[in-house]
């Protein structure tokens, strides 16, 4: 009998660890900052030369490693890059790889006094990401597969054009050769010093492209209440499709009380971090689109939720995504009330491994295990800030 229970035992500890997973080994952090080339991008809040990317790899027992990012307009990423180094990476050596809850629990524990979302949220996602892509890879799914595809193409809208400080002759001309290329959804900057000049440049733009086109709009949380309700009643004449972050993304009173004098709907999200400020944007129906960023949480779990939550109050989500295309078009494919998902910065593509593309307004989906977020060697080595 003894024997028997000695080999119950065994086999239940083989099991046990076969579902664990490998051991993490090693945590290395490295900071990237890329041009975007020619193109200067300027919204009512940043003027955008280059973008800077923390990538991090998580090394296991088992020989496989797995690659999470996260990225910023401009500087700042170094203070990430630190508390991994500093405060993560011993957190969660020796734990199993597979158990990224408790790796979470092991890793907030150390920045609990010091911050929930921010820098220390910043380097919680990248953490997350690389977490998922040693899953996936012993799997060899990709994540969209993994979660369940609902779709097998992801619909795009371009965010591409429409700069804050283009001239509305360029604008237009940009967003004709946007939609020549198959977009049938486009989006534009406000959040000039003259709210008159948006509306004036929104106007033009509506004429030159049609009814047919949706036309987005984006202030990037610049404006006042009172000037979003003006100006949000005026945009409704010309069929605004969306008002994007128009105030303040911590005040959900005044959104909500927008959301009542106007009938286009509000989009929040990509400065919104955790799934109980969207929760709260909800209950006050503050919003009518949810922009959840995966980056901008904790990870792919908290999206999730925030993607669930919008489902169960009728929601759509469509992510905010500049650079994360590589994820947030997984995500995308295998959840139901996302019906597309923002194309922007599109000369960034070619940084990853494996790019996803976009043909005739669609997104492809990639085939290859993982997340698909590791930057190519050639970058990390040529853009590699010491």
């Amino acid at each position: 009998m003894a024997a028997a229970r000695d080999g119950s035992l065994a086999a239940h500890k083989a099991e046990a660890s076969a579902r664990t997973g490998p051991v993490i080994t090693g945590v290395h952090a490295a900071l990237v900052d890329v041009p975007l080339g020619q193109r200067t991008i300027t919204d009512s809040q940043s003027s955008v030369h280059s973008v800077e990317f923390l990538q991090v790899s998580i090394e296991t027992d088992a020989g496989i490693t797995g690659y999470g990012f996260n990225w910023n307009y401009t500087r700042g990423l170094r203070s990430v890059q630190v508390m991994i180094d500093d405060c993560f990476a011993p957190a969660v050596l020796g734990m199993p790889a597979f158990d990224r809850h408790a790796a979470w629990r092991a890793m907030h524990a150390t920045t609990h006094f010091i911050g929930r979302v921010g820098v220390a949220q910043v380097g919680l996602c990248a953490m997350n990401l690389a977490l998922w892509d040693i899953q996936l890879k012993i799997e060899e799914v990709p994540l969209w597969r993994h979660l369940g595809p609902v779709k097998d193409c992801v619909k795009a809208y371009n965010t591409d054009g429409g700069w804050l400080t283009w001239t509305t002759a360029e604008v237009i001309d940009d967003m004709h050769h946007i939609i020549n290329r198959g977009f049938d959804a486009v989006k534009m900057k406000l959040g000039r010093s003259d709210p008159s000049e948006d509306f004036q440049r929104v106007r033009a733009v509506r004429q030159a492209i049609g009814d047919d086109i949706k036309l987005m709009v984006d202030v990037n949380t610049v404006w006042d209440l009172e000037t979003a309700i003006y100006w949000g009643k005026r945009l409704e004449e010309l069929n605004v499709e969306w008002l994007e972050e128009p105030l303040h993304p911590f005040d959900v009173r005044s959104h909500a009380a927008l959301a009542k004098a106007i009938r286009t709907p509000i989009a929040v999200g990509e400065t919104v971090y955790t799934v109980y400020g969207f929760r709260e944007y909800i209950a006050q129906q503050a919003a009518g689109v949810l922009q959840a960023d995966v980056t901008k949480l904790s990870g792919i779990e908290e999206w999730l939720e925030v993607a669930a939550l919008g489902q169960a109050n009728g929601l759509p989500v469509i992510p905010h995504t500049n650079v994360q295309q590589n994820v947030h078009v997984q995500l995308a494919a295998a959840t139901t009330n996302t019906p597309m998902i923002e194309c922007c910065y599109e000369s960034l593509f070619e940084i990853w491994d494996n790019p996803v593309r976009v043909v005739d307004g669609y997104y492809t989906l990639p085939e290859v295990p993982g997340i698909n977020g590791k930057l190519t060697d050639k970058v990390l080595e040529k853009f590699r800030v010491s």
